[in-house]
């Protein structure tokens, strides 16, 4: 028995291009287009474990020739369908849903709905808090490099942090200052090198100083 069939108890002869309309649920059995289109099948669990979906085309943000927004349920993800002209054999997934086993990232408990969120398989995520006062767009590794963006009262700075945070880089728009940090070594390397500055400047080492070059000129 075909995917037809068991939607519609009736056989091919039986059938002669029967509709199936509405939204369904399915679960994404495979994810691997052999034709690279960016399709997915889907099984049925409310009709069929066995029976095998035809290849859906994914609604998605943005689409064009090598451009758009790309992204792919997993297998085993629910996700909705609808039918071209409730043809079985041309499926659309149009969204991907939670459940009581896969949960959001974030959750709105205090009602305020600030978060928004990209959060991948692994753990990287960019997240772009609303939030009126401490509101920031903060990129995130699984291993925990951090890129913060913060529009907090107060704080407007941009920061870049390692995962260990000890090497660091600062942008304080409110102290208008730069802060580079590094607890081990920290290069600069260019065919030019230009350091200049409007007031006063300190270059100051615990250890040895050494300046070197072809000629080393002091005003």
């Amino acid at each position: 028995m075909n995917l037809l069939e068991l939607l519609n108890g009736k056989t091919d002869a039986d059938l002669n291009g029967g509709r199936f309309y509405g939204v369904v649920i399915g679960i994404v059995t495979d994810n691997q287009d052999p034709e690279s289109l960016g399709r997915v099948k889907v099984k049925y669990p409310w009709l069929s474990e066995e029976e095998e979906s035809h290849w859906a085309r994914m609604a998605t943000l943005m689409g064009g020739k090598d451009r758009g927004s790309f992204y792919l349920p997993e297998v085993d993800d629910e996700v909705l369908l609808a039918f071209e002209h409730g043809d079985v054999r041309f499926p659309y997934v149009i969204g991907m849903l939670w459940n009581g086993q896969d949960t959001p990232p974030y959750t709105n408990d205090d009602g305020n709905n600030d978060i928004r969120a990209i959060k991948s398989r692994s753990g990287h995520e960019l997240i772009l808090n609303d939030n009126d006062q401490s509101g920031n767009v903060e990129i995130h590794t699984k291993a925990g490099h951090k890129i913060l963006l913060d529009d907090s009262s107060g704080g407007e700075k941009i920061t870049i942090v390692d995962k260990a945070g000890s090497n660091s880089i600062e942008i304080d728009s409110v102290q208008n200052a730069i802060s580079i940090k590094s607890d081990l070594k920290l290069s600069i390397e260019s065919t030019q090198v230009e350091i200049k500055a409007g007031g006063m400047m300190k270059l100051e080492s615990s250890g040895n100083l050494t300046i070197k070059g072809a000629m080393v000129m002091i005003n």
